[in-house]
């Protein structure tokens, strides 16, 4: 049997942790409607799945370098695929959506590490000349968690059950434990720099209480007691958050880069970027699954296609980057993922497949225009010796964006749902024309149905009922598509000011000794 090079072990469980992590967040998006269902839970308390993973992920992944050093690389890994396996398990077996809830947030934070230690890994062992195929693989998980995610999420949870959804990440997890055990060398632990417990702590109680006030207050009311103490606590913490950040020798993210004005403004577009595909990724299983009636594979395979012109696109966009530069590709980014939002804005019950796949398709393609160059313009736009300063931050943020996007775009959807149900609700009244005219229409067709055995004024007003509530859940989606698309389009403000990094210019002994002549015989 050959020998496998360390070089190439490492890769192998840098791609299996990947592959956990990545596959997660687009699974559950298919499993979340029958998740709801099976728990008893509303939408604006389900979305605290996504976003509070997410949540933990933003939270954790500063802290790779410090646990490293103290820990180890080998030993942190084992701990972070363990914990995230064994988080796994108790997300299958939770009981109700505050358990599912805690338990999502602790395989965050065990799980959040394996990303960027395992990039860490890699890029010691590897040497610099192969680091870009390395690169190449290890991309290969990211790129196709988005196309075959919701269609494994679908399946499971259409032929099982929604635990599979959290299961399936057992084996796997198994497998890269018992890996690392036997194939990882443990690197030697450092006297780790001091760790920003303030930041830390004041980070997550801020973060925490604002996603917890969004979540209660379309049930509680904006002015609740409950709901403003939230916002307050969120608002005192995270105003002590940015203090420490700023005044900390070490932070735990370093706010100072932000006073980089090129570098704030890519950041911005990436941030806005990666907010609203995940966010809207969310949203349309629910459509399709709550009001389409589809299955969960179903919606997985409309959402396939999307995945799949965002693959196609991310490579090539990253080869015109490089000639072209980041505007001719941000700026039609921008606007096709601007009017392809818009064209959901405009979904209803007469959409056909079709359609949906040539909006999802475009802003597939869209998003890969406007997230490759923001991603790789960001990162350039920063002195060598804080890539790692800013690395921490971008990856934390780019967390906490869709975390939060997810959250209001949850609570602006219960919120518009109510809106247009009263509305319609003082509309179609039993005595007005219309009501009366198809009240009539459907006591005929519940008067066919079996078992009715004469109620069919009953049957019919409940099935006008029906009517109004879907019609209002449509208007609520399609309020929340326009939102989603009028952000989409504010990234055209700090697009336009957006240049690639010059190169730098040789040294003057260098220039000097090219202008030159050469020496007379």
């Amino acid at each position: 049997m050959p020998r496998i090079s360390y070089e190439w072990r490492v890769l192998v469980l840098v791609v299996l942790g990947i592959i956990t992590v990545v596959l997660d967040t687009t699974i559950i998006n298919v499993a979340l409607p029958r998740i709801m269902t099976a728990l008893s839970a509303s939408l604006d308390r389900a979305q605290l799945i996504i976003s509070m993973y997410m949540l933990a992920l933003a939270l954790i992944v500063p802290t790779t370098g410090y646990l490293s050093d103290r820990l180890g690389t080998k030993r942190l890994f084992i701990l972070s695929v363990t914990g995230f396996t064994l988080g796994s398990v108790l997300c299958g077996l939770a009981w109700d959506i505050n358990s599912l809830i805690a338990f999502r947030f602790i395989k965050g934070l065990a799980g959040g590490v394996t990303m960027p230690l395992g990039m860490a890994m890699m890029f010691r062992t590897v040497p610099p000349e192969r680091q870009g195929s390395m690169m190449g693989i290890i991309g290969v998980p990211i790129l196709f968690a988005p196309i075959f995610g919701p269609v494994i999420g679908g399946y499971l949870v259409e032929t099982s059950s929604w635990r599979m959804a959290f299961f399936i990440n057992v084996p796997v997890g198994v497998a890269a434990v018992a890996l690392a055990t036997l194939w990882l060398r443990e690197t030697d632990r450092t006297e780790a720099r001091r760790f920003d417990l303030k930041g830390f702590i004041l980070a997550g109680i801020g973060f925490c209480s604002v996603l917890m006030a969004l979540t209660r207050a379309p049930q509680d009311g904006w002015g609740a007691p409950s709901v403003v103490v939230l916002f307050a606590v969120s608002v005192v913490s995270l105003i002590a958050w940015v203090y420490v950040e700023l005044t900390e020798e070490s932070p735990l993210l370093d706010l100072r880069i932000f006073r980089n004005p090129p570098f704030t403004m890519a950041a911005s577009v990436h941030f806005i970027a990666t907010m609203v595909l995940i966010s809207v990724v969310f949203l349309v299983p629910l459509f399709l699954q709550d009001l389409r009636g589809l299955s969960p594979l179903e919606a997985g395979m409309l959402l396939m296609p999307q995945g799949i012109a965002l693959a196609v696109a991310a490579p090539i966009t990253g080869r015109l980057y490089d000639r072209v530069g980041p505007l001719p590709l941000i700026i039609p980014g921008i606007l096709g993922a601007g009017f392809a939002t818009l064209q959901l804005a405009n979904l209803d019950m007469t959409t056909t497949d079709r359609e949906l796949i040539v909006i999802l398709m475009i802003r597939g393609v869209s998003s890969g225009l406007m997230f490759i160059p923001a991603v790789a313009l960001t990162m350039s736009l920063v002195p060598r010796e804080e890539l790692p300063r800013a690395s921490a931050l971008v990856n934390s943020l780019r967390q906490l964006f869709p975390a939060f996007g997810t959250a209001a775009f949850a609570t602006i959807l219960t919120a518009r749902q109510a809106f247009h149900s009263s509305s319609l609700s003082q509309t179609v009244t039993p005595d007005s024309l219309g009501a009366i005219q198809v009240m009539s229409q459907l006591e005929r067709t519940a008067g066919d149905l079996p078992g009715i055995n004469g109620r069919a004024d009953e049957a019919a007003v409940q099935m006008l009922d029906q009517m109004v509530q879907q019609e209002a859940f449509i208007g609520a989606f399609n309020d929340v598509f326009l939102i989603a698309a009028i952000i989409v389009f504010l990234a055209l403000i700090p697009a336009v000011f957006l240049r690639k990094r010059q190169p730098e210019p040789v040294s003057r002994t260098v220039e000097e000794r090219d202008a030159a002549p050469e020496p007379a015989d």
